[in-house]
């Protein structure tokens, strides 16, 4: 079975699953549109890049060091008070970098999450379980940045209520070195030539 054949695979049983196509497309580290082609290959085959983690994210030990790195780069933008992550894979991440710095965590549930094609007027919001960001220095952490839509969409939501230092990613697919004027800093940057 080839690598897409596995993807298509993953991705129908993550739908009989019950998960959203934004749910999907989180999972396996893909643009919604790709994880909707995925299911229906309806339309031509969108451009992206597929990412596996699980080497390091599957293991706390290796993901402490990644968080650390994090961390250390961040602080070169200054000390914030509250790390965001992005749910889902970026909280584990998040949450790790914030004990680095020793800052409070939010977590931020992205429209994405529940993003269906037909869906237009949905929105992203923040935990109410965890730290407020009002009037706070924050920075936003996730696993990968995709095409920079869930990002944007944090620093936005981070802007009316706080201010956004920075976004810190492990992979970085877009190749954005800021968003509405905030630095984007990652570990691995992925170019298309």
């Amino acid at each position: 079975m080839s690598r897409l054949e596995e993807l298509i695979e993953k991705a129908r049983k993550l739908k009989e699953k019950g998960l959203t196509t934004g749910e999907i497309a989180d999972e396996l580290n893909v643009s919604r549109e790709t994880a909707m082609w995925l299911l229906t290959r309806a339309t031509a085959k969108p451009s992206d890049v597929y990412v596996e983690l699980n080497t390091l994210t599957s293991s706390a030990f290796r993901l402490r060091r990644i968080a650390e790195i994090l961390a250390d780069i961040i602080l070169d933008v200054g000390e914030p008070d509250v790390v965001v992550g992005i749910a889902t894979s970026g909280i584990p991440l998040a949450t790790m970098v914030a004990q680095e710095i020793t800052s409070e965590i939010a977590v931020y549930y992205p429209k994405k999450l529940r993003w269906e094609k037909e869906e237009k007027h949905i929105s992203g919001t923040l935990s109410e379980n965890f730290a407020k960001i009002d009037g706070k220095s924050c920075a936003i952490v996730d696993d990968i940045m995709t095409t920079g839509s869930t990002i944007k969409e944090v620093i936005e939501y981070v802007q009316n209520k706080g201010k956004a230092l920075c976004a810190a990613v492990i992979v970085n697919k877009t190749g954005l070195d800021e968003i509405n004027n905030v630095p984007i800093y990652s570990l691995i940057r992925i170019e298309r030539l």
